[in-house]
């Protein structure tokens, strides 16, 4: 009985243990369905995502192995499909993805955030080589299941970043070049951007050495120039070819600054153009010296009225531009040589400069107005008939320095209806001035005459 006692016991016992084993087995299937599940969900999430991104991107479980990865992955790092799904991430490639900067990413700085971007990793790979990668992270809760993913996103950023490099190589050559230049110098990228500038040049826009590096055009100047001086680069960039530009812009005390502008194109060792390197040199003195020069071989220096080369030239260019009706009018000064030997030359000078001014005020912005001689003048008037010649010829007339006999002007007018009556009209305009000079001279000693008569006795 007694041994029948015991093995009833341990009977109890191992049905007890025998159930326990069931239910062990049962919530293991379970948990196996359960995570089934997941897997199956996050693979349909991530196949619903992971083709449409372009850059190289992967889908890890929360225990970071590999569910799925993209073809830009795939052709990126050299690996199959094979050889990357259902791997955990550091064995990837014979464990040459066991980067320690993908761990610090993994197991310190993304439990703290759901989200990473701008992570930069560098890396060399045994079948690719080095590459930089800029990495966006992002963990995704799955509400359905309560599982966790990871996406990685992965930029290869290993040419630009060799490219930033030349260029600040490139940019510390050409700085110490820029700053051996006595004219203002810069440097900029074939985006237009400000990678150096020398003293003159940051001293000109009023910014530091370090305010410079990144700046556009926009940034310094008026929308206007800032357009003009980005048009420029663009058009250095997009010919591969020196360019030369001559400018002016606001100086101080309401003067004018002229500058004239080299900006030549800087190339890779692939012929590429990487950027412009510029130079400006202020030729404002040399400017207003050949301002000065042009002036005095066009004007007269008694009157600042135009001379007769000038007169001469404009009259030719606006027969050949056909501005006709054109009228002419020659003007002469009496009385100049009696003036000149009653007070001198000085007091001749100062009465043509009156009939300078008072011809020069009447007559139209578009009129040229000469002098022509000692004390002639002419006049051309384009697109204007004889009526508007006379009724500027009465206004002189009637102006206060005439009516007071402080000066006197002889008139003559003519009109050319087109080319081949221009010279006709210029000597017929000169045959009426001296004929109405003739009539007053004239008219001038019948009077004195006059008078001498009525004074005899």
């Amino acid at each position: 009985m007694k041994e029948l006692g015991n093995t009833k016991a341990e009977l109890v016992r191992e049905v007890a243990e025998l159930r326990e084993r069931c239910a062990t087995l049962a919530l293991t299937a379970q948990l196996c369905l359960d995570l089934k599940a997941d897997i199956q969900e996050a693979q349909e999430y991530a196949d619903s995502i992971v083709q449409t991104v372009r850059e190289p991107l992967v889908v890890l479980s929360s225990d970071l192995k590999i569910i799925r990865a993209n073809n830009s992955f795939y052709d990126t790092f050299k690996v199959t499909p094979e050889e990357t799904v259902g791997y955990f991430i550091y064995d990837l490639g014979n464990r040459q993805w066991d980067i320690p900067q993908l761990r610090v990413l993994f197991e310190e700085i993304l439990p703290h955030d759901t989200v990473l971007t701008g992570y930069e990793v560098e890396h060399d790979f045994l079948d690719i080589g080095k590459k930089i990668m800029l990495l966006n992270a992002r963990e995704i809760f799955l509400a359905k299941t309560g599982s966790r993913i990871i996406l990685l996103a992965m930029e290869d950023i290993t040419e630009r970043k060799s490219a930033e490099k030349r260029i600040g190589e490139i940019v510390r050559q050409q700085q110490a070049i820029l700053d051996n230049i006595p004219n203002m110098a810069w440097l900029k990228d074939r985006w237009g951007r400000y990678l150096a500038g020398n003293q003159p040049f940051t001293e000109a826009i009023a910014m530091s050495p370090e305010e410079l590096i990144g700046k556009s055009d926009s940034d310094i100047y008026p929308p206007k120039l800032a357009a003009k001086y980005l048009s420029d680069s663009r058009e250095v960039v997009a010919s591969g070819t020196r360019a030369y530009f001559e400018e002016s812009s606001p100086g101080p005390r309401k003067s004018i600054q002229y500058l004239e502008k080299v900006e030549t194109p800087i190339f890779d060792e692939n012929n590429v153009v990487i950027g412009t390197i510029g130079i400006a040199h202020d030729v404002t003195t040399h400017k207003e010296l050949e301002v000065a020069l042009r002036y005095e071989s066009t004007h007269d220096a008694l009157t600042g009225l135009y001379n007769r080369a000038f007169f001469d030239a404009e009259l030719e260019r606006m027969a050949r531009e056909e501005m006709f009706p054109m009228s002419v009018v020659m003007a002469d000064v009496n009385g100049l040589k009696a003036v000149n030997d009653a007070a001198g030359h000085a007091a001749g000078d100062e009465l043509i400069r009156m009939a300078a001014r008072v011809i020069r005020h009447a007559f139209r912005t578009k009129d040229i107005v000469a002098r022509i001689g000692g004390d002639e003048f002419a006049v051309i008037l384009p697109e204007t008939v004889t009526s508007v010649a006379r009724e500027t010829v009465r206004r002189i007339m009637k102006c206060p320095e005439v009516k007071d006999g402080e000066v006197s002007i002889a008139f003559g007018i003519a009109t050319a209806e087109d080319s081949d009556q221009l010279e006709d009209a210029l000597k017929l305009s000169d045959e009426r001035m001296y004929r109405e000079k003739s009539e007053r001279k004239s008219s001038r000693n019948e009077s004195l005459e006059d008078k001498e008569g009525g004074e005899t006795p």
